[in-house]
């Protein structure tokens, strides 16, 4: 496979590896040749997974953790620059989605839950990916796993979650331009509407720990008649953009990609 060329002995890091987006990350990585860590706080399905994982490349190991908690990510990319002495490819999917009402009902937990997640996670990740990064000579490739609400809100509610993204996007923006001398490249994966577990429970009128969904305004018809999830891209095209852009040296820089299904477009347009 022509990835191989270029994925072959690389050293990735995947939060979020038990399910979704994190899930095909680590195996289209693993089956181009890359050595894969992966950090999830699902214990069961991680076992699952990185049993799967093994059976495209042998080396590669998981750890059950919080990518919220400072002193486990800090050990967990120890554990893996003394395991491989490197580290080239960084993808923070580890995610919490939030469909919570508008703002005048959204608990101070809600709010708190979903920024430690998605914002507090990806500043902890990066921080330890840029002081191995920075030290090698071929820097390294950050790809952190955003969403078309990190540019725009497209209905009410949801607000933790966009907040959330629209953070970790202007996060994004700044480390980039920290990581230009110490060639360390930095690209953003907007994804909208993907199948994976986080899609598939909305249907059900729910998200994260069982929660109600708020979607007033949000769904199109096409989602109404047959459901979210029926809607949804195949995660495998993600996976294939996110392994397009992990293959690039990092003096090429996509900063941004975005991908959502092609009846949203009155949604997001070109802006997402």
């Amino acid at each position: 496979m022509m990835w191989k060329k270029t994925m072959e002995g690389k050293v990735a890091i995947v939060t979020g590896g038990a399910s979704g987006i994190g899930e095909a990350a680590a195996k289209i990585l693993a089956e181009n040749g890359c050595k894969v860590a992966m950090l999830d706080i699902d214990k069961p399905r991680l076992e699952t997974v990185l049993r799967e994982v093994k059976a495209l490349q042998e080396e590669c190991f998981a750890i059950n953790g919080d990518v919220t908690e400072e002193n486990t990510v800090i050990d967990f990319f120890k554990e893996v620059t003394q395991k491989w002495r490197k580290l080239d490819v960084l993808v923070n999917s580890a995610g919490r989605d939030s469909l919570a009402p508008p703002v005048s009902e959204v608990t101070l937990e809600e709010w708190n839950k979903t920024i430690a997640v998605n914002l507090t996670g990806v500043f902890l990740c990066c921080r330890e990916a840029f002081r191995i990064m920075e030290k090698q000579p071929t820097g390294g490739r950050i790809i952190n796993l955003g969403s078309t609400s990190a540019k725009l809100a497209s209905s009410p509610g949801h607000s933790p979650y966009r907040a959330s993204k629209h953070g970790m996007m202007g996060f994004s923006e700044n480390i980039l331009l920290e990581g230009v001398k110490k060639n360390i490249a930095v690209t953003v994966i907007n994804p909208s509407h993907v199948k994976t577990p986080m899609t598939e429970i909305i249907d059900k009128g729910l998200y994260a720990e069982g929660l109600t969904s708020y979607l007033e305004g949000w769904l199109d018809p096409e989602e109404a008649e047959k459901g979210i999830y029926a809607n949804c891209i195949d995660v495998k095209y993600v996976a294939e953009i996110l392994l397009y852009v992990a293959s690039l040296p990092p003096e090429i820089t996509i900063p941004q990609f975005s991908i959502y299904p092609t009846f949203k477009a009155h949604r997001y347009g070109m802006r997402a």
